[in-house]
């Protein structure tokens, strides 16, 4: 009977896993980087993309985030060629988002929802792909 069941509780394990992946990253980036520094009051970080293709999950890493935490978010976003969508989703789900292409640059200011030691930005190309993207955020955690 053991025997029967290990097959099963694999099953159920992994059909758990691929829905919690379910809306997550499923595009990519190509030359990405990000550096952040702290200040008595808030925590900015400045990053890029040299390309992004579909729908990529930022994770904004810091220790002192927990899963109860809300963050105000501030950031700044320009892209050279193509257009995004940058969003970030609050406690209640409610989404804060903008759009940026070439020469518009845009300002999202929402709240996002702490995970374990980080917060997510959700950056969407809007076309096939996007090209060169910098960003500046700023964020405050309550």
């Amino acid at each position: 009977m053991k025997m029967r069941l290990v097959p099963i509780l694999c099953f159920v394990v992994l059909c758990m896993a691929v829905l919690a992946c379910e809306g997550g990253t499923s595009g990519s980036v190509i030359n990405s980087s990000q550096t952040c520094r702290s200040s008595r009051d808030h925590v900015e970080c400045e990053g890029k993309f040299g390309k992004l293709s579909g729908t990529y999950g930022e994770d904004i890493e810091d220790a002192t985030i927990s899963s109860t935490d809300t963050i105000d978010v501030e950031m700044y976003v320009t892209v050279e060629s193509g257009s995004i969508q940058v969003s970030v989703q609050g406690p209640g789900g409610e989404v804060s988002s903008v759009q940026a292409g070439p020469n518009q640059p845009a300002t999202l200011v929402g709240v996002a929802e702490g995970d374990f030691e980080s917060f997510e930005v959700t950056f969407e190309a809007l076309d096939d792909q996007a090209t060169n993207i910098h960003y500046t955020i700023s964020y405050w955690i309550r």
